[in-house]
This record gives structure tokens, sequence and C-alpha cells, in this order.
């Protein structure tokens, strides 16, 4: 679970967990919306712009760090 949080060096990532922290709490309260209305309740703008923006953040994080080019996964499909 621990490999989650970490980069590619092994060091542990804050953006990674600053990203899991804001996806878990938007998904618990959305969950609790929907269960204390007893409806199924869509997911609102701003919601959804905050986890567009947490994941956001951690694409340009990792691009910035390397340099424009991206890791092992990613690398052939940039040249």
């Amino acid at each position: 679970m621990m490999g989650l949080f970490t980069d590619d060096a092994g060091n542990l990532s804050s953006t990674r967990v600053f990203t899991a922290v804001i996806i878990a709490v938007v998904l618990f309260n959305w969950t609790y919306a929907t269960m204390q209305s007893g409806a199924w309740q869509p997911l609102d703008l701003d919601a959804t712009l905050t986890l567009a923006g947490a994941l956001a953040a951690k694409v340009c994080q990792k691009f910035a760090e390397s340099g424009g080019e991206g890791g092992d996964r990613t690398s052939g499909l940039w040249k």
C-alpha cells in the first residue's frame, strides 16, 4: 500500500498523498450525501473540478520533475 504513495526513487510523494486525501474526502462527502438523501446524488461541478484539479496537479508535477519527459510507461509516447 505504501508503494502507492512513493515516487520512482522510493521517497514519499507529498503530491500523491495530497491527491489521495482530496479524492477520499470528495468521495466520502458524495457518499454521505447520497446515503442521507436516500437517492443517487450526482457529483456536483465543484467536486468534479476539485478532483480534476488534484489529478491535474499530480500530472503537472510529474512532468515538471522529469523535465517534460514521461516515466517508464509513457516515454515512448512522447518522443
